[in-house]
């Protein structure tokens, strides 16, 4: 069994109950794998949903207000961050055992998100390709396609911490506002399972940094050259848990000096 040609053919597969059940062999095969390194890595083209869903860049997407299309936002994140997992197997070689692993861990992680955000939306009579949706974080998969330290600073590190806040922000006003759909305990899930992400992303970028001969300490730069603006949103951070995730108080202190701007 090859591995890096079914992480490419599950990665690339648009159907989802077809797509998660060769997750799961390729889970539970995992140990029986041949790592065939020297196997072509092929480009990101299209996502793999834009087979089922309306596709829009961020700046052409409307935002929609109701409770459904505020679930089908969440669900297109996690089935985005079950490609960004797959992905982050596929295109990085010749690295320990251990980084495969926990990719594929996070990957299952996402797909049983997905799970409970899709069965929460047909509770409400809708499903996931109902509503438009935005390609940012492909485009940020393509964007640091040719390097392991840049997709680490970027995607978990950056992008999915960012999550970290957000999460943090969406519970706190339900718990505020009230829970009539039930969502928060979903939310709480969430967010305790993407901190062990966002941890693992700082594992990576620092295991990267190591090898390469690049100071870990230069990642907001490397995050900026991509987005020239990052950091300055003025919203609050999750810092107990960016803490935890690897983040050092430099660097939220750093992020925080750029909300202030």
């Amino acid at each position: 069994m090859r591995f890096f040609d079914e992480i490419w053919e599950c990665l690339n597969c648009s159907d989802l109950e077809q797509k998660f059940d060769k997750f799961i062999q390729i889970w539970n095969n995992f140990q029986y794998y041949k790592m065939e390194h020297n196997s072509p890595i092929l480009p990101l083209i299209t996502p793999s949903y834009a087979k089922f869903c309306d596709v829009k860049s961020l700046k052409e997407l409307k935002q929609k207000h109701s409770t459904q299309a505020f679930l089908h936002s969440i669900a297109h994140i996690e089935y985005s961050a079950i490609d960004i997992a797959l992905d982050a197997c596929y295109r990085f070689r010749n690295l320990p055992i251990e980084y495969y692993f926990d990719w594929l861990e996070v990957a299952k992680d996402e797909i049983y998100h997905f799970k409970m955000i899709a069965n929460k939306m047909s509770e409400l009579g809708v499903k996931y390709g109902d509503y438009a949706v935005h390609d940012g974080l492909f485009v940020a998969l393509k964007q640091t396609q040719n390097s392991l330290i840049n997709r680490m600073a970027v995607l978990p590190r950056y992008m999915e911490a960012n999550g970290l806040d957000s999460n943090l922000f969406m519970m706190q006003k339900l718990i505020s506002n009230g829970d009539k759909d039930g969502i928060l305990e979903i939310l709480k899930v969430i967010h305790k399972e993407e901190i062990d992400h966002v941890s693992k992303g700082d594992k990576w970028f620092k295991f990267a940094c190591e090898r390469d001969g690049v100071e870990h300490s230069n990642w907001i730069d490397i995050v900026r050259d991509y987005y020239p603006r990052a950091f300055e949103a003025k919203r609050a951070l999750d810092v107990k848990h960016r803490l935890m995730a690897g983040f050092s108080q430099d660097e939220i202190d750093r992020m925080q000096k750029f909300q202030e701007n």
